[in-house]
């Protein structure tokens, strides 16, 4: 059996690279299975954290401590945009604010949004939930419009 992943080949795209190619890629294109090659479509939600690495298709699981995924949004509420992000044992909240990504070259416009989760396990313990060493980036493209106001780069 032949190692798809070349030895010294390393995965580690930056926030920018995250939305273009992959990310926009995956919204806006038919043929996706370049992307598909490399990043998994995943509902994460129907998986607890360690059962993550399971699902992945570019990771070293004995080595990489980092999985990409794609994951279907979908509003688990019957009004808003408003999403539950429970599992099996626990759920994923949300910690810190949101960011920003902007694009570093040309024009300098918002590409998206990273947002920063920990998973709490839903047992208590001495009156509060349990919370893991497991975090979640989560990427939220805002793609710009050409009518729309673009924001510059500081």
């Amino acid at each position: 059996m032949v190692d798809p992943h070349p030895v010294g080949f390393r995965f580690r795209p930056t926030d920018e690279e995250i939305f273009n190619p992959y990310l926009k890629s995956k919204n806006m294109d038919g043929n996706t299975s370049h992307v598909d090659e490399v990043i998994s479509t995943v509902d994460i939600y129907s998986f607890d954290p360690s059962e993550l690495a399971s699902q992945s298709s570019w990771t070293r699981k004995e080595t990489d401590n980092v999985l990409y995924f794609f994951c279907p949004k979908e509003n688990r509420y019957n009004r808003g945009e408003r999403q539950s992000r429970k599992t099996k044992s626990g759920s994923w909240k949300k910690t810190g604010v949101t960011t920003n990504i902007m694009r570093k070259r040309g024009d300098c416009e918002k590409i998206g949004e990273k947002r920063v989760f920990v998973f709490q396990y839903s047992k208590i313990f001495g009156g509060t939930k349990l919370k893991s060493d497991w975090v979640m980036h989560e990427y939220v493209a805002t793609f710009v419009s050409p009518t729309q106001v673009t924001f510059g780069c500081s």
